[in-house]
């Protein structure tokens, strides 16, 4: 992976643990008072949230840590790392339910999209289970669970599977022959009762989670087709809504754009260019309020989770700062879901401006993040 990929995936995974400490503080004066006009890299700490408008989530977590945010980010990096560096739908549904699910390696604050959409997994696959071990199969019960479980895992795999290319996987990898009469029926019954596997589980949901995972899929794919098609497939791994896949849309591409063109103007216009009528008009107000900072704008519109208000404070953010340091710091005193905001904003402008340069990511921020080890070692498997 190129330099500039490298620092999209960088710049989104600093910029969200740089925010992290004083993350969900409503009152833009609090964060003043506690963190100066340097707020980044602030440790979480409960009393900065006492008797404002607030959410202490990250109690868990130390300096250099990021978010749920960036766990998401680096779960799909993660993912596609690990599968020879493609993006496939169950491989990231896997690595996101091992993450964020009960023993994962994830510690600290879940979300409720997170939460709906690992229970949705959850249920989808029990019901589905009890349909296929009902079925009648005239062989012994061990058969029949590794019959399940070859067409469970090749459902998964290809997303979609014949009868007849399943009957030659469970004779070629299972050593099996059903019984004559029983080979169509059976496993055309078998195939409908595991085809709610091939549907999205995500959370019914319209925040900035859903475009959080993004990065990753966007450094991979700039160039090429496949982006649209598997941006939407990743944002509705987690977020199953369609106003929530056109905002991923525009998101990753403007990461795409800041690849290959390196230009902010560009990168908004690739942003406009990809917005339904409805978010294009957010898009533009947020252009037009240059009279404003980014805190007054983003308490104007609204500082919550929503990607309504996220992405045009993002635009907001591009089109108002030249440096990566200036950007984040602004979000971060803009208060509310900085961290949701930070992932694009950061992604975006670590493409622009590299590390280490005067308008880049600041070398020092890169030391401060927990996980940049890991992150390189994945970068360099793409």
């Amino acid at each position: 992976m190129d330099n500039i990929k490298q620092n999209l995936i960088l710049g989104a995974l600093i910029a969200d643990a740089a925010t992290l400490g004083l993350h969900w503080i409503y009152e833009q004066q609090r964060i003043f008072d506690v963190a100066g006009k340097t707020p980044e890299f602030h440790p979480p700490t409960k009393s900065d949230y006492e008797g404002v408008p607030s959410f202490f989530a990250h109690g868990k977590k130390s300096v250099g840590d990021w978010s749920h945010y960036g766990e998401q980010a680096f779960v799909l990096l993660n993912a596609i790392a690990n599968n020879n560096g493609k993006y496939n739908k169950a491989e990231y549904q896997d690595a996101f339910r091992a993450s964020f699910s009960y023993g994962g390696d994830y510690v600290g604050y879940i979300d409720r999209p997170t939460k709906d959409t690992l229970d949705n997994i959850t249920l989808i696959e029990h019901g589905v289970l009890q349909q296929a071990n009902a079925l009648p199969l005239n062989n012994d019960n061990e058969v029949k669970q590794n019959v399940i479980s070859l067409a469970m895992a090749k459902i998964k795999q290809t997303n979609s599977i014949t009868t007849a290319e399943l009957q030659d996987s469970i004779s070629s990898e299972l050593s099996l022959e059903l019984s004559l009469e029983l080979k169509p029926q059976y496993l055309d019954n078998l195939l409908s009762c595991l085809s709610p596997l091939l549907n999205y589980q995500g959370a019914d949901d319209v925040q900035l989670p859903a475009i959080s995972k993004l990065p990753a899929l966007a450094a991979v794919y700039a160039n090429q087709s496949e982006l649209s098609q598997h941006t939407e497939s990743a944002v509705r791994v987690t977020n199953n809504n369609d106003h929530a896949v056109s905002y991923g849309q525009i998101a990753s591409k403007m990461m795409a754009a800041a690849i290959t063109t390196q230009n902010i103007d560009s990168v908004t216009e690739a942003g406009r260019q990809a917005a339904t009528p409805d978010i294009l008009l957010l898009i533009n107000n947020a252009l037009k309020a240059s009279d404003k900072t980014t805190p007054e704008f983003t308490k104007q519109i609204g500082m919550s989770c929503n990607l309504e208000l996220g992405i045009p404070s993002v635009f907001h953010s591009l089109n108002q700062h030249s440096s990566y340091q200036d950007a984040i710091r602004q979000n971060c005193l803009a208060g509310g879901d900085s961290c949701g905001r930070s992932i694009l904003l950061g992604a975006i402008l670590g493409a622009v401006h590299g590390i280490g340069t005067e308008k880049g990511i600041p070398t020092a921020w890169h030391e401060k993040l927990n996980q940049k080890h890991s992150i390189a070692q994945l970068m360099a498997a793409l």
